[in-house]
């Protein structure tokens, strides 16, 4: 028999933790995390302190939350070119796009988590997992291709280890110098390095 999934509505508590992951989301936008307090955040949420600490331990703890709930946007960001096969620049383009987009607003929160090299362990151990599980979603795009012959040798895990990790330094690049390049010829260069990397030859051979 199938497991029948709970409908339940969020509850007071559910709402509570949201509502703090949501003021952080905004909060982070602002301020480094070493430059936000507690005070701050669980005001931020319409909280009191000791509210804050019923649902997180600390900031890190608030900010790995936050990070968790990315994976979610991440997964529909590429969730159309991951799902398909061969080249298909535009589904890559809007992907990387989307996502371009989310770094255009929360690129101050985001770069603390995915570029600090020592976030702290709760920051670091939800980042590893987004991280890995990212990788894995492209290397089985890879894989598929790489039974039709159409992609270059290596292997599928290290290429998409670093088909992800040059998204998140371009996207972050971008965030800390924003105007240096223009977007859509930034997003052409991106899509078409990455593709290259996958896939070698011309990107615009949409046939391949």
């Amino acid at each position: 028999m199938s497991a029948i999934r709970s409908r339940r509505a969020p509850t007071k508590g559910d709402q509570r933790e949201q509502a703090l992951i949501d003021a952080a989301r905004e909060v982070f936008r602002e301020k480094s995390i070493s430059q936000v307090t507690i005070d701050e955040l669980a005001a931020a949420a319409g909280i009191a302190r000791s509210g804050f600490y019923f649902y997180f331990e600390s900031k890190q703890a608030l900010l790995a939350a936050l990070v968790d709930q990315r994976l979610a946007e991440l997964d529909e960001e590429t969730a159309e070119w991951l799902a398909g096969d061969g080249l298909d620049r535009g589904a890559l383009r809007r992907g990387l796009a989307a996502g371009l987009a989310k770094w255009k607003v929360d690129g101050r929160w985001l770069r603390e988590a995915f570029i600090t090299p020592d976030p702290g362990p709760e920051v670091k151990h939800v980042r590893d997992r987004l991280v890995d599980d990212g990788c894995s979603m492209f290397s089985r795009r890879i894989e598929r291709d790489a039974r039709a012959g159409r992609t270059v040798s290596g292997p599928p895990d290290l290429i998409a280890k670093m088909a992800v990790h040059l998204r998140s330094i371009t996207f972050a690049d971008v965030y800390a110098n924003p105007g240096q390049y223009d977007e859509d010829e930034l997003l052409d260069t991106l899509t078409d390095a990455i593709l290259r990397l996958v896939y070698g030859g011309i990107p615009g051979d949409v046939t391949r």
